[in-house]
């Protein structure tokens, strides 16, 4: 496998420097045609390339939208070698195409951003990325405008601003470069990560040798090193991208890979800004001249920037509307009893805790009753469970039908057990609402063969809270030992013998 991987190396080696080769010696045969020799070969290979990328978007494992973005930035970029060609080959001087030669070279930038900036982001919407694209668009329109700015009539540069255009197109790059090793350091998935790895060494390239090639001319003058060397590398990152697609194109894709969601977040969060900024950078370095145009694009940018935020915190809001709907929801389901309806004992718990300390200021203090129905498990191992919980929900409603106040509560302490809180109620109001309980009870006159008169009944203990009770469990064990007391005389009765005095 070792062996296997350092032939292919060597293959692919051999393949990126052969055609540079070729054209370094070209200039050594005809040095007078260094221009044509490198824009011919610029244009073939970087069309070759997209060609490439435009086959993979249908057979390779990379992620569609990202290869049919880089296809589309290759597209851009070899258009723009060909109108330079055909103003060189054919046109002459007789139609000038600068301008729509400088738009395709920043235009290529745009859908490679936007894939940096704005691909795999789980919390976009589609609008929002139709604003995020309108945003790079407007940013790569700028960029054209303050290139185009420094033009003549003629569509020639003076030294000063062609050393201006260079550095503008050399930012440009770096930004993209930046932006993509970025992304390869964040992905969230093993196939983006491969690819944004191809991507950033083939922009890191693109940086180098687009720039050699740019700024050769300024420092040398006439054939030498520097201007043969910049006419030879531009064709290199191409080769190397081209290259570096073929050898994965069908490895492994979706996987989670490490890349640190956190630094994800920020930087698909901090995205819309840097554009925003960008913008206004490049449109304070324009003349003034050309204000109404700039303020036109920075307009809009600010329009679509004022949108995008408007649609985030919108749907910010109604992402925290649904979320605290969602916890209100689990909330209920987490204090409800799922046979009964009625508050389970969670709720009761919080519910006892909260009227006790309450009690504590007011005369009337608090009762309690604890509600069993007599021999239920007979009655289950008789019905079924099914019959069971049909008896559990009819029981409960009946109790919770006895209570008028909005501040009493009725739960389902556990197993055949029922709690009735009542604030503000003595021993007495207790005792008839337990009168009331079994009232209610005989008169459904629930069937039950083996118990009590031949049907359900319940048996209930009731304490209330008294000037000697210190803690809240007192309360608690005198209701449960009064409901034993009623059960041990027979059931189907209430006691409150037991008042802790």
């Amino acid at each position: 496998m070792t062996a296997s991987h350092g032939q292919t190396g060597l293959r692919y080696a051999l393949a990126l420097a052969s055609l540079p080769a070729l054209l370094a010696c070209g200039l050594l045969i005809a040095p007078l045609q260094v221009d044509h020799w490198s824009y011919h070969l610029q244009f073939v290979i970087a069309l070759a390339t997209t060609i490439w990328c435009v086959r993979l978007v249908f057979r390779s494992s990379y992620p569609r939208t990202l290869i049919l973005a880089l296809a589309i930035s290759l597209g851009l970029w070899t258009l723009g070698v060909a109108t330079l060609l055909v103003q060189i080959d054919l046109l002459h001087s007789l139609v000038d195409m600068t301008n729509y030669t400088y738009l395709l070279f920043v235009g290529y930038g745009v859908p490679l951003l936007y894939v940096a900036v704005a691909f795999g982001d789980p919390y976009s919407s589609r609008w929002q990325k139709m604003l995020d694209a309108s945003l790079l668009v407007l940013l790569g329109l700028l960029y054209w405008v303050s290139i185009v700015d420094v033009l003549d009539a003629h569509g020639s540069l003076s030294p000063t601003s062609l050393w201006y255009v260079r550095h503008a197109l050399d930012a440009v790059n770096v930004f993209l470069a930046v932006a993509h090793v970025a992304r390869w350091l964040t992905a969230s998935s093993v196939a983006s990560r491969r690819f944004f790895r191809i991507t950033s060494v083939y922009l890191v390239g693109y940086v180098v040798c687009i720039g050699i090639h740019n700024h050769a001319d300024m420092e040398s003058v006439g054939v030498s090193f520097m201007s043969i060397l910049g006419d030879v590398l531009p064709p290199v990152p191409f080769i190397a991208l081209a290259l570096m697609l073929h050898h994965w194109r069908n490895a492994p894709s979706e996987a989670a890979a490490s890349g640190s969601g956190v630094l994800q977040r920020i930087a698909l969060g901090v995205s819309p800004i840097l554009f925003l900024l960008a913008i206004f950078a490049v449109g304070l370095s324009i003349d003034d001249r050309r204000t109404g145009q700039v303020l036109l694009i920075v307009g809009l940018a600010m329009a679509a920037y004022i949108l995008r935020t408007v649609h985030v915190q919108y749907h910010y809001v109604q992402a925290q509307d649904r979320l605290q709907g969602m916890t209100r929801a689990l909330e209920r389901l987490s204090y409800t009893d799922a046979v009964t309806d009625l508050p389970n004992r969670r709720a009761f718990d919080h519910a006892f805790v909260r009227e006790w300390a309450a009690s504590a200021r007011v005369p009337d203090g608090m009762s309690l009753l604890m509600i069993d129905i007599d021999r239920f498990k007979d009655y289950n191992d008789l019905y079924g469970h099914q019959a069971g919980d049909h008896c559990l929900r009819t029981v409960a409603r009946l109790i919770a039908g006895t209570l008028h106040r909005p501040a009493d509560f009725c739960g389902r302490y556990g197993g055949e057990e029922f709690v009735i809180l009542l604030p503000g109620t003595q021993l007495a109001g207790a005792e008839v609402v337990a009168c009331r309980i079994l009232e209610r009870i005989h008169t459904a006159n629930l069937p039950y063969a083996t118990g009590i008169d031949g049907r359900v009944t319940v048996s209930i203990g009731v304490s209330a809270r008294n000037a000697t009770d210190v803690q809240a469990e007192s309360l608690m064990e005198r209701a449960d030992r009064n409901l034993y007391r009623a059960k041990g005389r027979g059931r189907d009765q209430w006691d409150a013998s037991d008042t802790g005095l």
